[in-house]
């Protein structure tokens, strides 16, 4: 349980760093490209100096947390540099070209960067000073011609918008990604995990079933003495071991089936295609092919195999079962070998 928490962790935490250098550069981007816009078409160089304060804290902000990794201080930073700018910008606007609509960025930001309680509490007090700056400008009713200034603070809040999305859903699909490739893969050896292997096995006895295939042959490989290589030198070196098996298998059976961490010592391949008989030849030259290379530590390493075909009209289960037992067969009968199901 406390791996898979520092697990969801570390992966949030990597989550909201990307989105907190993503928010930061739109920011500097907007910055630079708003102050432009304020000094060469309107002549607003109070309003263009304050676009380049911006530009300047966000680049500051950027630089800070690659140095300092500081990402909930940085966070907290970055959303109190938007809400105070856009809440000076609206005043410095005095409620014309529809500044207002700035207001509109800060919900994602801040939701995105501290949490969903954070971000709803300071939405929410957000859209109490909405309401009554509205009002006040309800009271003080002046007309307002939708002119260029009004057209561009639209587009800008548009873009901006599109720009935070985007990067928030690119992030997110990265991340579930992510947390989608560790929920089948063993943290060990980089293999599949069993979770992997049964839902392939399951489709392959379907696929058999609907003679989208009309072969399907598993393999169960079993590390020899791997007891006894724990007991003499450790577990540190039997979890070398067990990597150094993983790369074996994973190089020889590259693109020709798929591999994965069955359980403890023992390995699973699984062979689409592949009848009985061309499966106990291919696992004969994989067994020849990780007696031949050495670990690390100078030590042989042997595997014995079970071999089993899958049936349409039995039970991936059993295939399981019928495979166990040809392994069982080979340890008993000296193991590095290669036994095939009887069935």
């Amino acid at each position: 349980m406390t791996h898979s928490l520092l697990t969801y962790t570390d992966q949030s935490a990597h989550h909201q760093s990307q989105l907190l250098r993503a928010v930061l550069k739109i920011i500097a981007l907007f910055s630079v490209i708003i102050g432009s816009i304020n000094v060469f078409v309107f002549a607003s160089y109070d309003t263009a100096l304050f676009n380049y304060v911006s530009f300047a804290v966000a680049s500051g902000l950027l630089l800070y947390f690659r140095n300092h990794r500081q990402l909930i201080l940085t966070s907290w930073l970055a959303c109190a540099a938007v809400i105070f700018n856009v809440m000076v910008f609206i005043h410095l606007a005095n409620g014309q070209n529809y500044a207002i609509l700035w207001v509109m960025i800060i919900p994602p930001i801040v939701f995105f960067l501290l949490g969903r309680k954070l971000g709803a509490w300071i939405t929410g007090l957000l859209f109490l000073y909405v309401i009554a700056f509205m009002a006040i400008q309800i009271q003080q009713p002046m007309p307002r011609a939708l002119g260029l200034g009004a057209l561009l603070n639209i587009i800008e809040v548009c873009v901006a918008l599109w720009f935070l999305f985007r990067f928030y859903e690119g992030s997110r699909e990265s991340a579930y990604r992510e947390l989608e490739i560790q929920s089948v893969t063993d943290k060990l050896t980089g293999l599949y995990n069993r979770i992997k292997l049964d839902s392939v096995v399951a489709m392959q006895h379907r696929q058999l079933g609907t003679g989208q295939v009309s072969h399907s042959t598993v393999v169960i490989a079993d590390i020899d003495n791997f007891k006894a290589i724990n007991d003499s030198l450790g577990h540190i070196k039997g979890d070398e071991v067990l990597r150094h098996a993983a790369q074996l298998l994973r190089d020889f059976t590259r693109n020709d089936g798929l591999v994965g961490r069955w359980g403890g010592e023992e390995f699973m391949l699984i062979l689409p295609g592949y009848t009985l008989e061309q499966a106990k030849l291919y696992s004969e030259r994989l067994r020849q092919y990780i007696a031949d290379n050495e670990t690390a530590f100078g030590q042989t390493l042997t595997m014995s195999f079970g071999v089993a075909a899958l049936h349409p009209k039995k039970s991936f289960e059993h295939t399981f079962i019928e495979a166990d037992r040809a392994l069982y067969r080979a340890k008993e009968e000296g193991r590095n070998c290669v036994r095939v199901s009887n069935d």
